[in-house]
């Protein structure tokens, strides 16, 4: 499985960061450089702002990490993958798959 894990991929956070407005603004910060395994799976389409855009499903693999959540995105390149769900792969801490989504506002 490493040998198939040849994309360098950013874990990113999210944080709010207070505004100069008494408002909150959505900040990413790097978290780590990961290599993954990126393999596409099925396309789609949602409806935002009156507007058909297209959406495309990934499954990542990667070493497994505890502190990675859904709320956490990857960097692909210029491609921004929300994380919708986590999965330890075999319940043994050694691997983790994370199904992803290109094309959606986080």
């Amino acid at each position: 499985m490493i040998g198939a894990m040849r994309q360098k991929v950013i874990l990113q956070r999210r944080s709010n960061v207070a505004d100069a407005g008494g408002g909150v603004s959505v900040s990413w910060t790097d978290v780590a450089a990961l290599w993954a395994e990126i393999t596409p799976l099925t396309g789609n389409e949602s409806v935002q702002a009156m507007r058909v855009q297209p959406v495309q499903n990934y499954l990542v693999r990667l070493r497994y990490r505890e502190d990675v959540t859904p709320d956490d995105r990857l960097i692909f390149g210029s491609r921004v993958l929300e994380i919708k769900s986590i999965t330890n792969v075999n319940q043994r801490g050694r691997w983790m798959q994370c199904r992803c989504q290109e094309g959606v506002a986080g």
